[in-house]
């Protein structure tokens, strides 16, 4: 039986449900994918994606991310055999070590992927497959308050509202399929799936639901009702039970949509091949 993702992470980010939506499609369609061991999670985080992917009785063999407290969360998390503190760019790993590596929602956050895709293709054996997401090149005008503004002709106002989601989630780039076929095959790979998730239904609920939620903005009435200094008082677990069993409902439809055929959507999941060296 396929795994019920969004209650799985509404259960763990209910206090973000926004959050939970998206991970949980990215998740639905990473599952699909195969990842040959030894397996590298680039840019492995609190170990959440992994625990979503993998089993912990066949932890993945090695994480690696820049942050020690997410280090030591992901360390705690039983997923991994050995997690590192490192660079994606300078990859402590000797050549031709692993058989694959994913990455989920990470190159994005990197203003110079090139010499990560360098690393990534060195430390995978020819044939290692590298497979990650990415908000993909529609994700910007994909937004509700983008189109929203648009819709009105307000062709200044969607640019700077996407510009501003940009500066709040740290993205540096957004590739088509053919550049990051380009940026793959300069380092060695070859490109053998580009898959658009999140259509654009789905993108515009997940960026008003950003709003309703109060993500990304450091003051909100839910925040405050959900801030962990409350927990305390008692009510939050019934706030969680509420949320999950409602949005588990609503936002069905949203979760298994799938984006249709010479359609695009706001994320990108990308496979690529380590060519023979």
């Amino acid at each position: 039986m396929d795994r019920d993702y969004l209650t799985e992470l509404l259960n763990i980010y209910w206090f973000a449900p926004p959050v939970a939506l998206w991970r949980a499609v990215e998740l639905r369609v990473a599952s699909e994918e195969s990842y040959p061991r030894p397996l590298l999670d680039l840019g492995c985080g609190d170990g959440l994606i992994a625990s979503g992917l993998f089993s912990r009785d066949q932890p993945v063999e090695v994480g690696i991310d820049p942050w020690w407290e997410q280090v030591q969360q992901a360390a705690r998390s039983g997923m991994y055999r050995h997690v590192d503190l490192g660079d994606g760019a300078r990859l402590p790993y000797v050549s031709r070590y692993f058989a694959s590596a994913f990455s989920n929602s990470v190159l994005e956050h990197i203003p110079d992927i090139e010499p990560v895709l360098c690393e990534v293709g060195r430390i995978l054996r020819p044939g290692g497959t590298f497979g990650f997401t990415v908000p993909s090149d529609a994700f910007r005008y994909l937004l509700d308050g983008y189109r929203t503004a648009m819709e009105s002709d307000r062709s200044a106002e969607a640019d700077a509202y996407a510009n501003r989601i940009d500066r709040t989630l740290a993205h540096y780039h957004y590739h088509t399929p053919d550049e990051w076929r380009g940026l793959l095959g300069a380092a060695g790979f070859r490109m053998i799936k580009a898959r658009y998730y999140m259509p654009e239904a789905a993108v515009r609920l997940w960026d008003r639901m950003n709003g309703h939620y109060g993500i990304g903005r450091p003051k909100s009435l839910w925040g405050l009702l959900a801030s962990p200094r409350l927990r305390g008082l008692g009510y939050q677990s019934l706030l969680k039970w509420s949320i999950v069993r409602l949005l588990s409902r609503d936002w069905r439809a949203y979760y298994e949509m799938d984006v249709g055929p010479g359609d695009t959507g706001g994320g990108l999941l990308i496979v690529a091949c380590r060519e023979e060296i």
